[in-house]
């Protein structure tokens, strides 16, 4: 009877193994690694820290599944085959691998901009973990274990892996095949899923598509530059950047001369080159910019890039004397590199001028209450606006003031019809500020003075179109706002004139002015000079006496006699004398 439990317990310690044997296994690859990586430093691009995770979590899984490859003294390599496949945690090994050695990919790619000799060890890394990739994929394709879904995903990821190591190998055409088949199976399997997971693919695919069309680019697609320039804003952040300036560079080695104002300049400065040409081509960017921060984002790299640019030439031209000389002394001659350089500013101011205007567009769209605030940042007030117009105003009068451009009369003139333009809108946001502060004269005083402002500009015949349009939408605001503090000026007069009314005219004249300042009443002694303004004399107000203190026992104290401590002089005079004597008489006696 004994031997009847054993058997029992044997047969279903045998069904257990066999269920575990014929387990369909699951890895949600995307899922899994994303996860992974912002918990372990991808959130901060922290690609060394999650490249010691990944190393940590390869041995872990090792010790767990029983596949340690080391001993003391000896390495045993032990490849997860599918003879071995049991549990998901057996995929989770090669999977890991190929993301520890992907992360030390990223990582060496990010080094390498200092250091050139690092982007050898980074196409070996990413060559790693193309072999690793391509490891999971044979075991999930010929395993009947692991379900449809895991397949399709390992595949995807061993494509993006392939793809992405011809991609930096400039292996165009294999890379666009690779990368086309890994978006493929990412698109089905985003449609195939619930909404959460699928945009999981839905990213993994936008991250994908600026680098299928620089491969289409390289490979004589020219409609690809335009893509990428159009994508700029979206979701391909800093990798879809790379990839235009690598555009860029490889279109500035064209660019020799450029011609502006009548002279001709020599372009030999790379980052010069690349300025000038994404300064070119940022048309067509703003153009398809759909948002405001799109278009500040094109703005602000144009701006670092004029920034980069005007470092490099000076850097040149302080080598040239006449150069020095200039700067020092505001006179002579403007050679053709410097003119360049005032070229680069002028490009800059201009750069400046068109952020600061789509900053105005919505700093008012915000106050005319089109557009909400966004969470977080500081409400637009009328001060705001007028800060951002003075801006303006100083940047144009900072160009007539530029090498080479002093005796520019057109450029001065067209200057000075912006400056008026823009004055006139800062002051009307100035009255503005006063109405919103209750400060009726005042803000109907600066609208007289924006209405100078409007008349100048529109008497000036050279006006362009859009701003002379621009004025005549002001007027029609000066016409509204000015009725608007008219009427509150009017209702505060009454106010205080309810006020005077309501004041007491019976007043006590006995009582100096300065005690009834409050009421009123006609004094006939004020136009003899006699009025009384002030009590004089004032009269006493009592205050708190100050205690005097008298020191009345030191003259009845007795002090200790000294005189056991005096010495007498003759005293010490004799002594001083017998001991000499006693000094030199023994010397005598020797």
């Amino acid at each position: 009877m004994s031997e009847v439990p054993s058997e029992v317990e044997g047969e279903e310690h045998i069904e257990g193994d066999e269920e575990k044997e014929n387990k369909i296994l699951n890895l949600k690859v995307l899922a899994v690694i994303k996860e992974a990586q912002q918990k372990h430093g991808l959130r901060h691009a922290d690609y060394q820290r999650y490249r010691g995770y990944c190393s940590r979590r390869i041995r872990r899984l090792r010790k767990a599944m029983g596949l340690v490859q080391g001993e003391k003294r000896k390495f045993n390599k032990k490849d997860v085959t599918e003879s071995l496949l049991k549990d998901e945690k057996h995929l989770h090994i090669p999977l890991v691998t190929a993301e520890r050695a992907w992360a030390y990919y990223m990582q060496l790619k990010f080094e390498a901009n200092a250091e050139p000799r690092k982007k050898f060890h980074m196409i070996n890394r990413l060559r790693k973990a193309k072999k690793y990739a391509e490891q999971l994929d044979a075991l999930c394709a010929s395993s009947p274990r692991v379900d449809a879904r895991t397949k399709l995903e390992t595949k995807a990821y061993h494509c993006w892996l392939t793809g992405t190591l011809y991609f930096e190998t400039s292996q165009w055409g294999d890379a666009q095949a690779m990368l086309s088949q890994a978006k493929t199976i990412y698109e089905s399997l985003s449609h195939a899923v619930g909404e959460e997971e699928g945009n999981l693919f839905k990213q993994k695919m936008d991250e994908i598509t600026p680098s299928l069309r620089y491969c289409a680019y390289n490979i004589g697609d020219i409609s690809a530059k335009e893509d990428l320039l159009s994508m700029r804003g979206g979701s391909g952040g800093g990798e879809l950047d790379a990839l235009i300036s690598q555009t860029r560079e490889q279109q500035a080695a064209t660019l020799q001369d450029i011609e502006w104002r009548g002279r001709k300049m020599a372009v030999k400065q790379e980052k010069v080159r690349i300025f000038l040409l994404a300064y070119q081509e940022s048309g067509q960017e703003l153009s398809k910019a759909r948002s405001t921060d799109a278009k500040l984002a094109v703005y602000e790299d144009l701006l670092l890039q004029c920034k980069d640019g005007l470092q490099a030439l000076r850097e040149d031209l302080m080598e040239d004397p006449e150069f020095r000389t200039r700067q020092q002394q505001d006179q002579g001659k403007v050679g053709s590199q410097h003119f360049l350089y005032t070229y680069l500013q002028y490009i800059r101011h201009s750069i400046t001028m068109s952020r600061n205007s789509v900053l105005l567009e919505s700093m008012r769209a915000q106050l005319e209450g089109k557009e909400k605030p966004v969470d977080g940042k500081k409400i637009i007030k009328h001060q705001d606006v007028v800060r951002m117009y003075e801006n303006m105003i100083q940047s144009l009068s900072e160009v007539t003031s530029l090498a080479g451009l002093e005796e520019d009369d057109a450029l001065k003139q067209s200057n000075q019809r912006k400056i008026n333009f823009y004055r006139a809108f800062r002051s009307f946001y100035m009255a503005k500020a006063f109405i919103a502060a209750q400060k009726w004269p005042e803000a109907m005083a600066i609208f007289q003075r924006t209405q100078e402002y409007v008349a100048q500009g529109k008497s000036d015949r050279d006006l362009e179109a859009e701003l002379a349009g621009q004025l005549k939408e002001l007027v029609k605001l000066i016409e509204e706002n000015q009725f608007v503090a008219h009427a509150n000026s009017i209702l505060e007069m009454e106010k205080i004139t309810d006020k005077v009314g309501a004041m007491e005219l019976k007043a006590d004249i006995r009582k100096p002015l300065i005690e009834r300042l409050d009421q009123y009443k006609e004094d006939p002694d004020i136009a003899k000079g006699k009025s009384g303004l002030v009590r004089f004399p004032p009269e006493f107000d009592p205050i708190p006496c100050k205690p005097l203190f008298y020191d009345l026992a030191i003259n009845n104290l007795e002090m200790p006699s000294l005189e056991a401590k005096m010495v007498d002089p003759k005293t010490a005079e004799g002594q001083k004398g017998g001991l000499s004597g006693w000094i030199w008489g023994w010397g005598g006696k020797k």
